[in-house]
């Protein structure tokens, strides 16, 4: 393992976030800013009161940018996991500064704060791996179902039998499920 710092937090998308491709091979990327704010109790009253709010910058990039991109606004209590990165640069002001950067391997909602619904991505039905690999990511071009009638259509596309390359009666070898069947019985009788 490499000497990283990985971290886990629990904040607010703080700017709304900022898809673009980047790159000769025009590679997702979604960056935005993620605060929190700690919570302590005052010695004094009793009461909790707020302490410092923190930022972060967030970077995600691919299938995590994509997918990111058509499901999360600013204000969204979002859960973060990825690897720290600390940085100085130098302000337009001539000031030398200091980033804390996250570049996220999982991000999505939390739950303590609000119910969520999942949508896989689909990726294009009559493709095959290769024909993936070739057009780049899975996923590409909205492939998102609109809704459950379109998820259903597609479970019946990719099921129906003698679709070359889905599910079907070619995917099974029915011998091989007799050997099982007739395996089970014999182990049964023994019992």
């Amino acid at each position: 393992m490499f000497n990283e710092a990985h971290v886990s937090l629990v904040g607010f998308v703080a700017t709304e976030p900022n898809y673009m491709k980047v790159g000769d091979k025009n590679i997702p990327k979604l960056t935005m800013r993620v605060c929190w704010t700690t919570r302590r109790r005052d010695s004094a009253t009793g009461e909790w009161v707020d302490g410092n709010t923190s930022f972060v910058n967030v970077i995600c990039w691919r299938q995590l940018a994509e997918n990111l991109s058509t499901c999360l606004r600013k204000g969204d209590p979002v859960l973060v996991r990825g690897r720290l990165d600390i940085r100085s640069f130098m302000g337009r002001d001539g000031q030398r500064r200091t980033a804390v950067d996250v570049d996220a391997n999982a991000l999505g909602p939390d739950l303590n704060r609000g119910v969520a619904g999942f949508r896989r991505v689909w990726p294009p039905a009559g493709k095959t791996a290769e024909q993936h690999a070739a057009a780049g990511q899975p996923g590409d071009g909205g492939d998102v179902p609109a809704d459950d009638e379109a998820m259903a259509a597609m479970a019946e596309t990719a099921l129906a039998p003698g679709a070359e390359g889905q599910a079907g009666e070619d995917m099974f070898d029915d011998h091989a499920i007799e050997a099982l069947a007739q395996e089970a019985d014999s182990a049964t009788a023994q019992v």
